[in-house]
């Protein structure tokens, strides 16, 4: 079992107020939000929402974090349920402040600076970390090819024309560390599981680019989710069909490599020779598939199929994937505009045009043009991204997280990812402690009374006073 989520932080602007602090723009978003949450205490603005999901400010960014799920598609629409979350609060902040406030799902500002969109899989700690770091910095950088979200400029400040499919790649400089704000690691080191930690490890992915496309954010985060799950498989079939898979002899000088590429035809230097990328992800793809073939995962069978299709028509032509993937869908308008424009790379509107495919709620952006014109292919119901703003999921801990409070926002003390501290209403104080994220699902605690004596259900399930 894999459990998935993400942190995005996004990029904020104020473009009448220039002179305005990013950092007071971030707290009048997460001040503004109007449905379910935990309130802002004492100047410290990180709330828990109804939903489960986290919404707070991190280096003078708004940032949400998603309730834990248990497969792709759920984290997926918890994903975009944050991009909703934010976009209306960010429109509540203006109209309250006379301040407009732009928020834009990217990763860079163009100035030097680069802002994450982290993803999180929560995995068995029997899992050796030796077998993480001997595989996925060349899965991390050879993805790049269906999940990148493109990018005009290259260098940190964009300071050189010219498109690459990556937004972080030049932002990161070491195989593995711990920092992610500087001197970043391509394979992140960080060990919180915010779980039981003999039980548990969370990997912390900090490479990856934050897409617009739902479809790109479900296939980034379930290949990881089921490469991952493989690594963990004793299958001495899927073992050797891992162990077929050449590493990236620098993951750094490879990840830029890759990301300079648009033809995707370039070959990277590996332990034994060289090979494409595309080449590379095929080898996963078949562990993958092996591993599929053997055990069961949440989507697994799609997941293999939809890889393998991606796969294919960017060896084919990656303009194909247009209607998937955010890198081809932005060349192709960066290239026509080109063409009728007889523009170089060098021309800032193409730069305009990169930050406006970013904006959130923003009806006049390339992105929601493509969508509106059926363009890009829209599997995510409207109506299960509405209902993912309220609802917490219901087969992990974020249930209980989520019910606690919005049914008794007033009772709520205190409350992170492996607990929730509630007052009673004789005052008592009790500790629910979710340590372990499968349990405190729909059905397995009381909303109503969670503070009830130890001798019924809820209190069975950790209730501690």
């Amino acid at each position: 079992m894999v459990l998935i989520g993400t942190e995005t932080e996004y990029g904020i602007l104020a473009p009448g107020r220039p002179d305005a602090d990013p950092e007071w723009l971030a707290e009048r978003v997460v001040v503004a939000h109007d449905g379910a949450g935990t309130p802002v205490y004492g100047g410290v603005f990180n709330r828990v929402l109804g939903n489960g999901a986290r919404l707070y400010v991190d280096h003078g960014h708004p940032e949400y974090a998603t309730p834990e799920t248990t497969n792709a598609t759920a984290a997926t629409i918890h994903d975009l349920a944050g991009d909703a979350i934010v976009a209306r609060a960010a429109a509540r902040a203006s109209d309250a402040t006379g301040v407009r406030i732009r928020l834009f799902k990217n990763n860079t500002d163009g100035q030097g600076h680069s802002y994450g969109h982290h993803e999180n899989h929560l995995v068995p700690r029997s899992l050796p970390w030796d077998r993480l770091a001997a595989v996925l910095p060349t899965f991390l950088v050879t993805r790049v090819v269906f999940a990148g979200a493109g990018r005009v400029g290259l260098g940190v400040r964009g300071e050189t024309p010219g498109f690459q499919l990556s937004q972080r790649a030049d932002f990161f400089e070491r195989t593995s560390g711990l920092d992610t704000t500087r001197e970043r690691g391509i394979l992140n080191t960080r060990d919180e599981p915010h779980a039981t930690p003999s039980r548990w490890r969370r990997l912390h992915t900090i490479a990856g680019d934050a897409n617009r496309n739902p479809f790109a954010t479900w296939l980034r985060l379930g290949t990881l989710a089921l490469l991952l799950d493989a690594l963990a498989s004793a299958s001495p079939r899927v073992g050797a069909a891992l162990g077929a898979v050449d590493a990236l002899r620098d993951p750094v000088a490879a990840f830029r490599a890759v990301s300079r590429d648009p033809t995707l035809r370039r070959r990277l230097p590996t332990g034994a020779g060289a090979a494409s990328a595309l080449d590379l992800q095929r080898r996963f793809l078949d562990a993958c598939a092996a591993h599929v073939a053997e055990a069961s995962f949440p989507e697994g069978a799609e997941i293999v199929a939809e890889w393998a299709g991606v796969l294919d028509d960017l060896g084919r032509d990656p303009a194909a994937t247009a209607d998937r993937l955010d890198w081809p869908a932005k060349l192709t308008l960066l290239e026509r505009l080109r063409e009728r424009d007889g523009l170089s790379w060098a021309d800032p509107r193409l730069a305009r045009l990169d930050l406006a495919w970013a904006e959130l709620d923003a009806p006049a952006s390339p992105f929601a043009a493509l969508k509106r014109a059926g363009a890009l292919i829209d599997w995510i119901p409207a109506a299960a991204v509405a209902a993912a703003t309220r609802e917490p999921p219901a087969d992990t801990r974020a249930h209980a997280r989520g019910r606690l409070v919005a049914t008794h926002p007033d009772a709520v003390v205190a409350a992170t990812w492996d607990s929730v501290l509630i007052r009673d209403p004789r005052g008592g104080l009790h500790n629910l402690r979710m340590t372990e994220p499968l349990t405190w699902r729909a059905g397995e605690f009381d909303p109503v009374a969670p503070w009830a004596p130890p001798s019924d259900a809820a209190g069975r399930l950790g209730l501690r006073e």
